[in-house]
C-alpha cells in the first residue's frame, strides 16, 4: 500500500513540475496588518493527521478560538497521513487551480521534501511572521526538516525528544547511554526490550542508535543486545503502548517514547505510578519538529499565515507545553522570552518533566530512514 501510494505521488510530483504555475499568493508576510485585514472572515482548511485527541482538543480549545479572535475561522481536516494532503495539493497545481481546497498542512519531512521537489509550498515565508523573531532559526532540529534544509518554507510550532522511563523503586540507577544499556542487559537479561521498526518509537530508537555510535557499531549492539531482551529477543513489542504496557506491569524496566512527557501524560491518565520519572540519555537527544506548510495555491492564504503565527505565540506555545493539554516542548528561544513568559511554560515543569532535554541530534535524512528499517529487519529482527 505504502509502496503504490508513493508511487501515485511521485507521478503527481513529475505531472506538477510540468504544469504552469496558477500563481501564488499576493500576499506579502511583512505587512502583517495586510495580512490580518485580509484573513478577517477567512476559512482556513488545516489538514492534519487526526489520531491524537490531544492535539485535537488544543487546536479546538485553544487555537481555534485565539483565530476567531482575529476573524479566521479554524477548520480542521483529519487524515491518516499527510501524504493525503500533498497529493490533493498536487492534484489541483496540475489543473491550474489557484483556489485550492489546502489552506494549512501538519507536514513532515518525507511529504514535505515531496512538496518541495514539485514546488507545491509557499515560499520564503515563515522567517517572517511577527513571533518567527522567537525562534532560534539556527537549531539544527528547526533548520532541517529530516535533513531537508526548511528556508523559510515551513513554519514550526512542537517539539519532539526521544525519552525513557524508570521507576527508581526497581530501577535506581538506569543506563544512560546505548553501551550502558547493553551492559545493563547482561546484569538484568529479560529486562529490557524496544519495539520493532518500523513503529515509529521502535524505528527512532534505532535511529537515536545509529547517531550516537555510528550505523556499523550500532547494529553491532542492537544484534548482540537481541538475546538478553525480554523474551530472549524472539519477540518486540508490536508499539509504544505496549511497551508502557509491560513496564507498568513489571515485566520490563525501562519505556520510551518521542513525546517527551509521555510520562506525565501517563501518570496523568493512571497508567504508570507517581513514582516513574522520565530521563534522557547522554550524549544528546534525538529530536525533530513538527511544523505547517502553506500550499503556493492556498485559497485563504492570510487566515493561514495567521494561524501559523499564532502557533508560536507564547501563549499558546505554553498551552500546549502543559502535560494536562499536550504537553510538547516550545520550539521558541527561551532567551528571547520576556521574564513572564518564560515563567508561563516553567510553570508546567514537574517530576514527570524532562528537567533538560540534552543536546539536540538532529533526525537523520529522510532518505536514510526506511534503509535503516530496512537493516534492521535483516540484520536484528532475523
Amino acid at each position: 500500500m505504502r509502496r503504490t501510494l508513493l508511487a501515485v505521488v511521485v507521478l503527481a510530483l513529475l505531472a506538477a513540475a510540468c504544469s504552469p504555475n496558477p500563481g501564488s499568493s499576493a500576499v506579502e508576510p511583512g505587512d502583517w496588518p495586510g495580512v490580518l485585514s485580509e484573513a478577517d472572515g477567512q476559512t482556513v482548511r488545516w489538514w492534519l493527521f487526526g489520531g491524537d485527541e490531544r492535539v485535537n482538543r488544543f487546536i479546538d480549545d485553544h487555537v481555534a478560538p485565539a483565530a476567531a479572535d482575529l476573524g479566521v475561522t479554524v477548520q480542521k481536516v483529519p487524515v491518516d497521513s499527510t501524504v493525503e494532503a500533498v497529493r490533493r495539493v498536487l492534484a489541483e497545481l496540475e489543473a491550474g487551480r489557484d483556489d485550492g481546497g489546502v489552506d494549512l498542512v501538519w507536514v513532515n519531512g518525507e511529504n514535505f521534501a515531496l512538496g518541495r521537489e514539485a514546488g507545491a509550498w509557499l515560499t520564503d515565508w515563515a522567517t517572517r511572521l511577527p513571533n518567527s523573531a522567537l525562534v532560534d532559526w539556527s537549531d539544527p532540529a528547526i533548520a532541517t526538516d529530516f535533513g531537508v534544509p526548511v528556508d523559510g518554507d515551513e513554519s514550526p510550532w512542537a517539539r519532539a525528544a526521544f525519552v525513557f522511563a524508570h521507576d527508581p523503586g526497581r530501577t535506581p540507577d538506569p543506563p544512560r547511554s546505548f553501551v550502558a544499556l547493553l551492559d545493563y542487559a547482561r546484569q538484568h537479561p529479560g529486562r529490557v526490550t524496544y519495539p520493532a521498526p518500523p513503529d515509529f518509537t521502535g524505528a527512532a530508537f534505532v535511529r537515536q542508535a545509529v547517531t550516537a555510535l555510528g550505523e556499523h557499531e550500532a547494529f553491532a549492539l542492537l544484534a548482540e543486545l537481541k538475546p538478553l531482551q525480554w523474551r530472549e529477543g524472539e519477540a518486540f513489542p508490536g508499539s509504544e503502548a505496549e511497551l508502557s504496557r509491560l513496564f507498568a506491569d513489571g515485566q520490563v524496566d525501562l519505556a520510551m517514547s518521542y513525546d517527551p512527557t509521555f510520562v506525565a501524560t501517563a501518570v496523568h491518565q493512571g497508567a504508570f505510578g507517581e513514582s516513574v520519572r522520565p530521563f534522557t540519555f547522554t550524549g544528546g537527544t534525538l529530536q525533530n519538529t513538527s511544523y505547517v506548510a502553506i500550499p503556493r495555491n492556498a485559497a485563504n492564504t492570510a487566515g493561514a499565515l495567521v494561524v501559523a503565527d499564532l502557533l508560536l505565540s507564547p501563549e499558546l506555545q505554553a498551552i500546549m507545553n502543559d502535560p494536562a493539554v499536550w504537553g510538547m516542548p516550545t520550539v521558541l528561544d527561551l532567551d528571547r522570552l520576556d521574564a513572564d513568559q518564560r515563567d508561563a511554560l516553567d510553570a508546567v515543569a514537574g517530576p514527570h518533566v524532562p528537567a533538560d532535554l540534552g543536546d539536540p541530534i538532529a533526525e537523520l535524512p529522510v532518505d536514510r530512514v526506511e534503509p535503516i528499517n530496512r537493516r534492521w529487519r535483516q540484520e536484528v529482527a532475523r
